[in-house]
Order: C-alpha cells, then sequence, then structure tokens
C-alpha cells in the first residue's frame, strides 16, 4: 500500500514538473474587423493596443473587402 502510494506521489511530482517545464503556447491572433483604408485599421489598432492588446493590421489582398483586417491576441 504505501509503494503505491508512493509511486503514484512521484509519478504526479513528475507530471508536474514535465507541464511547468513546457514552453507556453502563444495565444492565436483572431481578426476583430475590418477596415476599407489602412489608416482606420491603424486608428483601431492604436485603440486596442492602448487598452494592452498584440495588435496588427495586416492587407486582405484584393479579393477581400474591407482589404485591411485587425487582429489581437
Amino acid at each position: 500500500m504505501r509503494i503505491r502510494t508512493a509511486v503514484a506521489t512521484v509519478g504526479i511530482a513528475v507530471t508536474a514538473v514535465a507541464g511547468l517545464s513546457a514552453p507556453a503556447q502563444a495565444a492565436a491572433w483572431t481578426n476583430v474587423a475590418r477596415y476599407p483604408t489602412m489608416s482606420k485599421c491603424t486608428d483601431a489598432k492604436q485603440t486596442y493596443q492602448r487598452e494592452g492588446w498584440e495588435a496588427k493590421c495586416t492587407d486582405g489582398g484584393p479579393a477581400v473587402y474591407p482589404r485591411y483586417l485587425l487582429w489581437i491576441r
């Protein structure tokens, strides 16, 4: 009985240490809005950045309208 408890305790400890040593996964970028001009997207991006979000604007290309995409994480 004591051996089983000791083995279980060691197993839990090893699992906890392995979980702590794994690198954190970066959060995925989420598209929150689209804008017709890059300047409007940049204005909105700065608003999110002031609130503490990491934000970026990307050009969706001519097939996407509105063309400029705002992403946050």
